[in-house]
């Protein structure tokens, strides 16, 4: 019986070394990300066949888990949409996003709760002098190990970011209106695939990052994640994403009124220097704010809002999962020209109650309301300082989706997705850990 519980922990470990990979496959590359959480899934599915007499924990939160099962019924039953019109296009979309996202969710939850794989009242691991860095890592609880692994590549992305910047191989006069920012030479991307996604992406890191902050007591961690939170906005303003300098402003701004009141004088001084160093395409990138309709990408986007408002008041029981591009000719006032895809709406909301019709945009804000719930009460009765900073992040994160998603859909991108999806099973996760994990 020994033997065989020491098999299970065997395999459960090399699952969760999996999903360490697919967590570092994130920011990457999409192709890969596809393949490995392929192959990390089919050997989840033979491992939880195997145990299929085993009894499960519940991890979610049965009334949350039930409001995602029907978000994932209404998505599935907006396939057969009679305005559906390319039936397999449609589909395999679905398959093949929907499916990543629950493949991470489920693989997450089910092999990487506080006691998978180990007998729930085993006492943990003592601490013993002279550990390796690694031998340190692995005895880690799989949580802070998966964070760790996402802090490490946010770290190669950001370094990524400041590099082509300053030494070439970034975007030359794409994604910009030349007329309205003829001072504008280049936007950085990274690892990417385009300006406006990775200026989602830092805003999620920077979230994090603060998070952290707000509850290190070591000066000198503190300041040094301080100098990588700096790194971030100097990304962000180099992504020359107006939306999305917003929401990190939101999120700064938020951070030092609820988290961490002593920053405001570092906010103070780094607002200074910024203004201070930012060059004179910063500037005209912000002066296009005060003739935003003049500005061609402006004038764009506050069109797609208009066409996604009308589709949404047409069909307010939603054109389709993915259907969007192919309705958009329909009421696009703007190109007039049936060879323009739009693929969607550039705005997160208007997109889901468009193509998921009403319910499922009130479905996928209840779910994501429970989320927050949970993450503002991690906040006020974390046991532990690393939980406290998580939740804290998860809710600055929160806040900079909403703001970016006001102007952009960056969680179309399936990368993007899946870490948000990634992110909130981690928060569930992490939410059981609080309560039943020992000291």
């Amino acid at each position: 019986m020994a033997d065989e519980k020491n098999v299970s922990a065997k395999e459960y470990g090399r699952m969760q070394k999996l999903l360490l990979l697919t967590a570092g496959c994130i920011a990457i590359d999409q192709t890969l990300l596809s393949v490995v959480i392929l192959l990390t899934l089919l050997a989840g599915l033979r491992l939880a066949w195997r145990e299929r007499d085993v009894q499960q924990l519940r991890i979610w939160p049965r009334s949350l888990k039930w409001i995602l099962f029907l978000l994932l019924a209404v998505g599935y039953l907006s396939l057969h949409n009679p305005l559906v019109t390319e039936k397999f296009t449609c589909t395999f979309n679905f398959i093949y996003v929907i499916g990543q996202y629950a493949a991470i969710v489920w693989l997450v939850t089910r092999f990487g709760h506080p006691f998978a794989g180990q007998d729930p009242f085993a006492k943990p691991l003592p601490y013993v002098e002279g550990l390796s860095f690694w031998e340190i890592f692995a005895r880690q609880p799989f949580v802070i190990r998966l964070l760790r692994i996402l802090s490490w590549i946010a770290v190669v992305s950001v370094l990524a970011g400041i590099v082509q910047h300053y030494f070439g191989g970034a975007t030359d006069a794409l994604w910009v209106d030349q007329e309205a920012n003829p001072l504008l030479r280049n936007r950085i991307y990274s690892t990417w695939e385009n300006p406006n996604i990775f200026a989602g992406y830092l805003c999620i890191v920077a979230a994090y990052v603060m998070g952290y902050i707000s509850v290190d007591k070591n000066s000198r961690k503190r300041w040094g994640m301080f100098g990588f939170l700096l790194l971030v906005l100097a990304c962000e303003v180099f992504t020359f994403s107006r939306g999305f300098w917003v929401a990190m402003a939101a999120e700064v701004l938020a951070f030092v009124l609820f988290f961490y009141r002593r920053g405001i004088l570092y906010l103070a001084g780094v607002v200074l220097a910024g203004a201070a160093l930012a060059g004179p395409a910063v500037w005209q990138r912000l002066d296009t704010l005060r003739h935003i309709t003049e500005d061609s990408s402006a004038a764009m986007r506050l069109a797609y809002l208009e066409i996604a408002q009308a589709i949404v008041e047409d069909h307010p029981l939603g054109i389709g999962w993915y259907n969007y591009r192919y309705i958009f000719p329909e009421y696009d006032f703007y190109f007039k020209n049936p060879d323009v895809i739009m693929y969607h709406s550039h705005n997160l909301f208007l997109n889901i109650a468009a193509e998921l019709g009403i319910p499922g945009l009130l479905l996928f804000s209840c779910a994501w309301l429970y989320l927050i719930y949970m993450a503002v009460k991690l906040v006020r009765r974390a046991r532990f300082m690393w939980v406290k900073a998580f939740s804290a992040g998860y809710l600055l994160m929160c806040l900079g989706i909403v703001v970016g998603g006001i102007g952009d859909h960056v969680l179309f991108n399936v990368r993007m997705g899946v870490l948000f999806w990634l992110l909130n099973a981690l928060l569930v996760l992490i939410w059981n850990f609080n309560r039943f994990a020992s000291e």
